[in-house]
């Protein structure tokens, strides 16, 4: 496949090595220009490029930056996209970092404002795992240690390419639902960042706090983890994932 991958931070990077080393065309593009585009990332024979060159002709668009920079690029993906091109974002919305936008803390589910935003359906996918999780920790299909990533989609092309996505960066893929259900794995719930095999992803999901206490608990995660310094260790990370996102807010 053809993929074009806009953000070549911690995710934007493994996802890049991984698919171009799985045999994808992929281009990886970054707000200050491809020569910024770290090494790693283009480690199996990805390439640098423009946004434009990231987006157009493309099978696959993957979108891995902070959330609030949608808004940058919205306008030059509307303008270079084709109709054929599946849209995956592995964003989450952290309020303390990208300011209030009033119809998510009004309710308005992530993945339902960023598809407006960019006037196109949109998968959810890789945002539930931390980057050294992602990097180090996938495995072989069978593996007992293998990991789970939930996602969400529209439609069953969409849904077949991101689970054939998924599975080639070394995880099991959990299908969640449609555009409405993202918040079930986003910050502060069971199946964030807790690095849970594919049986434990589908009893967090089951267990998710419900859409309108999420909110909360996405706020206590990320204040938490401020105060703490967001460590780098994934094994902290996880540990303190699954203490905080399986509390009571009060």
């Amino acid at each position: 496949m053809k993929i074009g991958i806009i953000g070549a931070g911690a995710i934007g990077s493994v996802l890049s090595k991984k698919l171009s080393a799985n045999g994808h065309q992929v281009i990886v593009a970054n707000s200050k220009g491809p020569e910024t585009v770290p090494a790693e990332a283009l480690a199996f024979g990805a390439t640098a490029g423009t946004t434009k060159d990231a987006i157009t002709d493309k099978d696959v668009l993957i979108i891995s930056i902070p959330f609030i920079q949608i808004n940058n690029i919205a306008a030059i993906i509307k303008e270079n996209i084709d109709k054929r091109t599946i849209i995956i974002d592995t964003g989450n919305y952290y309020p303390v970092r990208d300011g209030s936008i009033e119809e998510i803390l009004e309710g308005k589910p992530e993945s339902i404002w960023v598809s407006e935003k960019l006037g196109r359906d949109v998968v959810k996918a890789w945002n539930s795992v931390v980057a050294p999780v992602l990097k180090n920790n996938g495995y072989p299909a069978g593996m007992q240690n293998r990991l789970a990533v939930p996602f969400t989609a529209e439609d069953d092309n969409s849904t077949a390419v991101a689970k054939q996505l998924i599975e080639e960066t070394g995880f099991d893929p959990f299908y969640v639902g449609d555009l409405q259900e993202p918040y079930r794995f986003q910050p502060g719930q069971p199946s964030y960042s807790t690095s849970l095999n594919l049986a434990d992803i589908k009893k967090a999901i089951e267990q998710a706090h419900t859409s309108s206490n999420a909110a909360l608990h996405r706020e206590e995660f990320i204040v938490t983890m401020m105060k703490l310094g967001w460590p780098d260790d994934a094994k902290t990370m996880v540990e303190i994932s699954r203490f905080l996102n399986n509390k009571q807010v009060n």
